[in-house]
C-alpha cells in the first residue's frame, strides 16, 4: 500500500504528538542548558582551585627559598574538605624532585607526566596544571572522578525526567486534544441527528470557539440551503402530483363512463378527442418538466452567440399575431442592437412571457415588447395593460406550478419558472412590477460579455 493511500492520523493524535514534541523539546533544551551551566561552573571551580594550590607553593618558594621543610609542609598539607577532591602536587627542581604528595610518584610518576589539562591514572580522572617559577616546576594534579561520576548522575537523571515527563507529557496532551475536540464531536453529534424530518436544527456559533464559528455559520448556511432546496423539491412533488392526477382523473372517468355501456360511435369519438387534447396537456406539462430540468443542471452552460434583436423581436411578434387579433389586443414591439445569448433560450423566455401578458390582458388593452441592450445588460421586456398582480402573489410568481387567481390565470405554472431558469443560465435575473388594475411589467436583465 503505497503512503499515499495509508490513512491519515487522527486529528487527536497529532495534536497530542505536536504537544509532546514541543514539551519536550522546550524541556530538552532547559536542561540541557543547566547541564552545560553546572559543569561549566564545576569545571571552573576546579580550575581555580587547582591554581590557586600553584600559586600557594609558589608563594612558599618566594618567602622561603632555602627552607625545604616549609615547602614539604606546604606540598603535604591535606586539602580541607570544604575545599572538595584533594590535590597533589610536586615540585621540580633541574629534574629533581624536592617535595611530593603522598602516592603522587605511583599514580603519576614524573617520569611520565605529560602536560595538557587531563589524564587518567588507574581508575581516577586528574585536571592536571602546571607552573613555573624561576628554577622551580610545580605541577598539581586535581582528582575529579568524584565530578565525573556526579556528572553520570546527573545525565542519568536527566534521562529518567525526560522519560517520566515524556509520559506524563503524553497523557496531558491526549487529554487535551481531547477536550480541545469537544466541539467538533458537539458537531458531529449534532450533524447525525439531522435527517429529513429535522431539517430545520442548526448549530449555536455562540456556544462554539472562535477558531470553529466560522465553520458553524458556514454549515448553517449550508443547512438553510438544503432545507430550502428540500421544501421546494417537496412542494414540487406534491404540485406535481395534482397536476399529473387532474388529466388523468379525466382520462379514467371519460373511459369508465364510456365503457359502462354501448355507445354510438360518435359518442366514442368525441371521449377519443377529449383524451388526445389531455395527452396533449400531458405532453406540454413534461416537455416543459424536461426543459427545466436541462436548464437547472449545474453543468448546463448557455451557447451565447451574437443574436439580433431586431430578428428576435419579429420572430416572436409573428407568432403571436393571430393570438393577439383573435382576442382584440394591440401587440407593439421595439427593438434595437445586438444580444448576446442563446438565440433557442432567449426566444423561449420572451414567447413564455408574451403568452402570459396576452392572456391577462383584455379586449382592447395593448402588450409592448422591447428588445436591446442598455447600460451593459441585455433587456427583454414585456408590458401589458391587463388586469395586473396582487402585491402579495409577487414572492411567489416564479414557484413552479404557481397561478394567480383570477379568471385569466390558467396553464401549466411553468412559464415565468423557465424564464427565471434561463435568465439565471444567462448570469442575470428578473424583475417584475405591477399595478393590479393597471398592467404589469416583467424583465428579464443579464449582462453582456
Amino acid at each position: 500500500m503505497s503512503w499515499k493511500s495509508a490513512r491519515p492520523w487522527s486529528l487527536r493524535l497529532r495534536l497530542a504528538l505536536v504537544f509532546v514534541a514541543g514539551s519536550l523539546a522546550t524541556l530538552t533544551v532547559a536542561l540541557g542548558f543547566l547541564q552545560f551551566g553546572l559543569l561549566h561552573e564545576i569545571s571552573a571551580r576546579n580550575d581555580k582551585l587547582l591554581a590557586g594550590r600553584l600559586q600557594d607553593v609558589a608563594a612558599v618558594l618566594a618567602n622561603h627559598p632555602d627552607e625545604p621543610a616549609a615547602l614539604t609542609e606546604e606540598v603535604l598539607e591535606e586539602t580541607p574538605a570544604s575545599m572538595g577532591s584533594p590535590i597533589l602536587l610536586r615540585v621540580e627542581r633541574d629534574g629533581r624532585t624536592l617535595a611530593e604528595s603522598w602516592g603522587m610518584a605511583q599514580l603519576l610518576p614524573a617520569a611520565s607526566w605529560r602536560g595538557g589539562q587531563a589524564t587518567w591514572a588507574g581508575k581516577r580522572h586528574f585536571l592536571i596544571g602546571e607552573q613555573r617559577f624561576g628554577p622551580y616546576r610545580i605541577q598539581g594534579a586535581l582528582d575529579i572522578s568524584g565530578d565525573d561520576r556526579m556528572a553520570r548522575t546527573f545525565r542519568r537523571n536527566l534521562v529518567y525526567a525526560l522519560l517520566l515527563v515524556a509520559a506524563g507529557c503524553t497523557l496531558l496532551g491526549a487529554w487535551a486534544a481531547h477536550l480541545g475536540l469537544k466541539p467538533l464531536r458537539t458537531i458531529a453529534e449534532t450533524a447525525q441527528g439531522i435527517n429529513a424530518q429535522r431539517l430545520r436544527q442548526r448549530l449555536e456559533p455562540e456556544a462554539m470557539p472562535g477558531e470553529l464559528r466560522e465553520l458553524v455559520l458556514a454549515l448553517n448556511a449550508m443547512l438553510d440551503r438544503l432545507d430550502h432546496a428540500f421544501e421546494r423539491l417537496h412542494r414540487f412533488s406534491a404540485d406535481l402530483a395534482h397536476e399529473l392526477r387532474t388529466p388523468l382523473n379525466n382520462l379514467m372517468g371519460e373511459a369508465e363512463v364510456i365503457l359502462a355501456r354501448d355507445r354510438p360511435a360518435e359518442d366514442y369519438r368525441q371521449v377519443l378527442e377529449s383524451s388526445l387534447e389531455e395527452f396533449r396537456r400531458l405532453t406540454r406539462l413534461i416537455s416543459r418538466m424536461l426543459f427545466l430540468a436541462r436548464v437547472e443542471d449545474p453543468a448546463a452552460v448557455a451557447e451565447r452567440a451574437p443574436v439580433d434583436a431586431g430578428r428576435l423581436l419579429a420572430q416572436v411578434l409573428a407568432f403571436f399575431e393571430a393570438v393577439a387579433e383573435e382576442g382584440g389586443v394591440a401587440l407593439a414591439g421595439e427593438a434595437s442592437g445586438i444580444l448576446t445569448g442563446d438565440a433557442d433560450l432567449l426566444r423561449q423566455a420572451l414567447a413564455n412571457l408574451v403568452a402570459n401578458a396576452l392572456a391577462a390582458t383584455p379586449a382592447g388593452g395593448t402588450v409592448r415588447v422591447r428588445v436591446g441592450v442598455e447600460g451593459g445588460l441585455a433587456v427583454l421586456e414585456v408590458k401589458d395593460t391587463g388586469r395586473g398582480i396582487d402585491s402579495r402573489e409577487l414572492p411567489r410568481l416564479f414557484d413552479r406550478f404557481y397561478r394567480t387567481a383570477g379568471p385569466n390565470g390558467p396553464g401549466s405554472g411553468l412559464g415565468l419558472a423557465i424564464v427565471q431558469s434561463i435568465a439565471q443560465l444567462h448570469g442575470g435575473g428578473v424583475a417584475v412590477s405591477s399595478d393590479p388594475g393597471a398592467g404589469t411589467t416583467v424583465r428579464i436583465h443579464f449582462p453582456e460579455p
